[in-house]
């Protein structure tokens, strides 16, 4: 059956953007956007690709997980560089086992950065051939790792084997590492974020589309200010929605024309919430990809709170590779 890259990306709960990078990855020609849609057999080709690799890469949702915290106060730079953590496989250190995510934290700054977990292996560094144990998409990232944290007292010292935790390459940019830090991230605002990215389907529902709906179009102050042209009247009719003269309406309309759904709430479902403050900006205002359907009591935390809107901005550029404020390119 023909399908498109996005519905794939559902299916599999992996963003768009992996989905396409794969596509392209195995050779598929019609592989252009997210939207593209691809024919019986590229699209099992895809699938059974995404099949293979899904028992190497942990999926984006933290849903289900096992989150465990650890310090990684000395080898913090070589661990975001180089996305590996070790720790010596003895008793002490028995609590990281079974770990699908890692809470990297530094006693020394206090930031924090979660990571899922794409494979474990433990090795012993004291054989000349330890490296053949080690899958070989991971080989770099260890030698790496090892180099730079080697001479580190304590780290890969030792008589007994080390484990090793290979790490998804999600970006944390130093800014946004700043903003989980105690100093300003409060003990209660902590707890609801790290809720949210662990069930953050529960409090955010994102388009399946990224594009700019109203080029030019920024936020009108009043109620009935916008008029729509007609392309776009003709565009929503096909899709049976109408023209939301309200102030927020054309962001609202292009939320739904990108395949934004608004779980139900009072009388008109969840806000949507704006990631980026487009109000201003004829190319941010209507651009489905910084766009979201969020509970209410998340639209209100994204509002007050650095880090969730850091991880809004990520998440829209892990998406729809959507970075206007060119944080993560």
């Amino acid at each position: 059956m023909a399908k498109r890259i996005f519905d794939i990306s559902r299916e599999f709960v992996l963003h768009p953007k992996v989905v396409l990078a794969k596509a392209r990855e195995i050779r598929i020609a019609q592989a252009k956007v997210v939207s593209s849609l691809l024919d019986d057999n590229d699209a099992s080709r895809l699938e059974n690709e995404l099949l293979k690799a899904s028992s190497q890469q942990m999926k984006p949702s933290l849903k289900n997980c096992t989150l465990v915290e650890v310090q990684a106060g000395r080898t913090w730079k070589a661990a975001l560089e180089h996305r590996v953590y070790s720790c010596p496989n003895i008793p002490t250190f028995n609590y990281v086992l079974g770990a699908t995510a890692l809470l990297l934290n530094s006693n020394a700054t206090g930031r924090r950065v979660l990571l899922n977990v794409q494979a474990v292996q433990e090795c012993d560094l004291r054989a000349s051939n330890y490296l053949s144990t080690v899958p070989e998409i991971f080989r770099a990232h260890l030698i790496s790792y090892k180099k730079e944290v080697q001479t580190t007292p304590g780290i890969l010292d030792g008589d007994c084997k080390h484990r090793f935790y290979f790490l998804s390459a999600e970006p944390w940019p130093e800014e946004m590492q700043k903003q989980t830090t105690p100093i300003i991230t409060s003990a209660t605002e902590w707890p609801a974020i790290l809720s949210i990215l662990s069930e953050p389907e529960q409090f955010f529902q994102w388009p399946q589309l990224g594009a700019l709906f109203w080029p030019g179009r920024v936020r009108a102050k009043n109620d009935g200010e916008y008029i729509f042209p007609v392309e776009l009247i003709i565009h929503l009719e096909r899709l049976g929605l109408k023209p939301d003269t309200r102030t927020n309406g054309p962001a609202i309309n292009s939320f739904q024309a990108a395949g934004g759904k608004r779980p139900a709430w009072g009388n008109e479902g969840w806000p949507i919430h704006h990631v980026f403050n487009g109000t201003a900006d004829g190319n941010i205002f209507t651009h489905s990809a910084g766009l979201v359907a969020a509970h209410p009591v998340a639209h209100h935390l994204a509002h007050q709170s650095g880090l969730l809107k850091w991880i809004l901005w990520r998440e829209a550029f892990l998406r729809f590779g959507f970075d206007p404020k060119q944080l993560f390119n």
